[in-house]
């Protein structure tokens, strides 16, 4: 028996020890000094004033004491020798980042050319422009892929069908958070070939000018910088006939600027341009058309010319007084423009912080915090079952049951740990999301702006977004690890959602829907009809001079609505839709013209539910969802 036991009194006893040394030490400055050998010997004792002498070092003291402590902190500003800084030369004119042009091998009838070094986009992601050429006459399936360097970086891929004798310019579309990679291009009846692709991430503006350079000059009276010398703008050119369709290759730049007549954009890519201006992009028309209400319906009924206008969550800017005018449009966009809601990403690696994201933030999932409450109690049932349980069965029935019970309790405390995750947490995968949503019902569509949190226990399967959708990855994101495929237009990704694995991800789309509010006059008051496709919390609605107050509805139900005595302001509606204390720290503290009072039948809203962004598809478990919809109401 005491040989038993001694392997256990060992055990107690070196994790005492541990207890006694883990304990912080004191800091050095409050340990007691300890006189040793090496210490240098006391200092030799004062000398006692003399007689007359203790009255005057009496009074200097005195006066000393009494000196004021403005004067001597403003003696030490004096005295102070500021270091000289080097100042920064003045910015000007404007870097054209567009790139280079590099030609790979010309062989099997195929002709490929790659942009290599252009401006890289600020968030979302960086299109780069591959042209492609079929000499022969035979038509071509073709496979575009570019992977950044490192040892399981993931891939974009983008397949083409080309024609006989086709010529055509494509784009793939690479996560920001890669910089450089391999472009590989491949196919059945031709040889594989790669180039190098690196991107300029630029030191001003970054603005995305659809047209020459030409043209812009011409249109902006901005000049092209010396070389060496800081440039005020940092421009990359696109061939408007050949830009990109997609949402996804405008969004991550602040500003978009069209030298051209509006009427010559091909269709596909103004509705990507319009899209791009309703989600929060900054757009500038050198050439102001006519018919400025049809190409940009969220415009108000008298757009000013020169000078910025609201659109939707972003803003449109009409040049008509000259060339200076619209160079100080370009140049006045912010370089650090933010979405209205953003993810945020992890806490870096050096920071020794689990539990928190960067700067100390808090998941918007409670999942994705470790039960340390249930674990612990876990762990001491477990310590006094194996301790003191341990010697009372050796005492009882002797060391063999001791062999038998101690692994035994073991197994049971992890098949209870695990049963606790799987019925506490399941399969299933848990989420919270937040957004703002303009309802454009003239057109039957949302704009909206979102962001939620995800925690999965098992990974998610293949996600797509539309063309009009783009997905917003945290600014901080140190590694991209999801897989991309551009085919067809819209964006399928694979491995968004990491098993056990707390993400953020940010959303802009603007999506077709049938989402409604329906008012009605019945008697002396009025009835509402939510149509809005997820209950309705609360909001306000303005019929004439009226407000009036919205009543808690579930989907598909009506109900009277309330108006309000007191007089109603734009207080009053940017007060309702401030975000919920746990999604603050991800939204702008200006939500622009949403907080804007409300016109005659427009209405403003708070909803429950997924909301209407692409990933409101995902089967998930919801914790929490908080929409505000602003739009206007539907009468009979």
């Amino acid at each position: 028996m005491r040989r038993f036991l001694e392997p256990w009194l060992l055990l107690a006893s070196l994790l005492v020890a541990g207890l006694v040394f883990a304990q912080p030490s004191p800091p050095a400055a409050a340990a007691p000094a300890k006189a040793t050998a090496a210490q240098a010997p006391p200092p030799a004792p004062m000398a006692e004033p003399a007689a007359g002498d203790e009255d005057a070092g009496t009074d200097e003291a005195d006066s000393a004491d009494e000196a004021d402590p403005e004067d001597e902190a403003a003696a030490d500003d004096e005295n102070a020798v500021e270091p000289d800084e080097p100042e920064e030369p003045p910015r000007s004119g404007y870097a054209d980042l567009t790139g280079t042009l590099e030609a790979l091998d010309e062989t099997d009838g195929l002709r490929v050319s790659l942009h290599t070094g252009g401006l890289k986009a600020k968030r979302g992601f960086t299109p780069i422009e591959v042209s492609l050429h079929n000499t022969e006459a035979v038509p071509r399936s073709l496979r575009l892929s570019f992977q950044g360097y490192g040892s399981g970086a993931s891939t974009t891929v983008r397949t083409v069908e080309l024609a006989p004798r086709q010529r055509l310019t494509t784009y793939l579309l690479v996560p920001v958070a890669v910089q450089n990679g391999t472009f590989t291009i491949e196919g059945p009846t031709i040889r594989p070939r790669t180039g190098n692709v690196y991107l300029d991430e630029g030191t001003a503006v970054a603005t995305l000018v659809l047209g020459t350079a030409k043209a812009f000059e011409a249109g902006t009276g901005i000049p092209r910088t010396e070389s060496g010398k800081p440039s005020q703008v940092d421009v990359r050119f696109l061939s408007v006939q050949d830009a990109p369709r997609e949402l996804a290759a405008y969004v991550g730049y602040p500003s978009v600027l069209v030298t051209e007549d509006v009427a010559s954009v091909p269709a596909d890519v103004w509705a990507a341009l319009e899209n791009y201006a309703a989600v929060g992009g900054s757009l500038v028309l050198a050439r102001s058309p006519r018919d400025v209400r049809q190409r940009l319906p969220l415009l108000g009924q008298e757009p000013e010319r020169d000078a910025w206008n609201a659109y939707g969550f972003g803003s449109v800017y009409l040049c008509q007084g000259g060339a200076e005018d619209c160079g100080k449009a370009v140049a006045s966009v912010e370089e650090e423009s933010k979405p209205l809601l953003e993810p945020i990403g992890p806490a870096p690696r050096w920071e020794n912080n689990r539990f928190a994201l960067r700067g100390g933030e808090v998941p918007l999932l409670p999942n994705a915090l470790v039960p340390v409450g249930r674990f612990l109690v876990l762990i001491f049932l477990f310590s006094l079952v194996v301790g003191p349980g341990g010697l009372m069965l050796a005492r009882r029935k002797g060391p063999v049951a001791l062999l038998i019970g101690v692994p035994a309790v073991a197994l049971l405390t992890c098949l209870i740990i695990i049963g606790d995750s799987v019925l506490g947490e399941g399969f299933v995968t848990h989420a919270s999301r937040y957004s703002y949503t303009w309802l454009d019902r003239p057109r039957d569509r949302v704009v909206t702006a979102a962001v939620a949190g995800y925690y999965a226990n098992l990974s998610s399967d293949k996600v797509q977004l539309p063309a009009t959708g783009v997905l917003l990855a945290p600014q901080e994101l140190d590694e991209w690890l999801v897989d991309v495929s551009w085919t067809g237009g819209g964006m399928e990704a694979e491995g968004l959602l990491p098993a056990r694995t707390y993400v953020e991800w940010g959303e802009l789309a603007v999506v077709p829907t049938r989402a409604r509010l329906v008012v009605r006059k019945e008697g002396e008051g009025w009835k509402v009809q939510n149509a809005l496709g997820a209950p309705l919390q609360a909001g306000y609605v303005r019929l004439g001079k009226s407000w009036y107050s919205l009543p808690e509805l579930a989907d598909g139900a009506e109900g009277s609505v309330a108006e309000l005595k007191d007089d109603a302001s734009g207080e009053l509606v940017r007060g309702f839709v401030s975000p919920p204390g746990s999604a603050m720290h991800r939204s702008r503290e200006d939500v622009g013209s949403f907080a804007l009072p409300l016109k005659d039948g427009d209405f403003v809203a708070r909803l429950g539910g997924a909301g209407f962004a692409p990933l409101a598809a995902l089967k998930v478990q919801l914790h929490e969802g908080v929409h505000y919809v602003r739009g206007q109401v539907d009468t009979p």
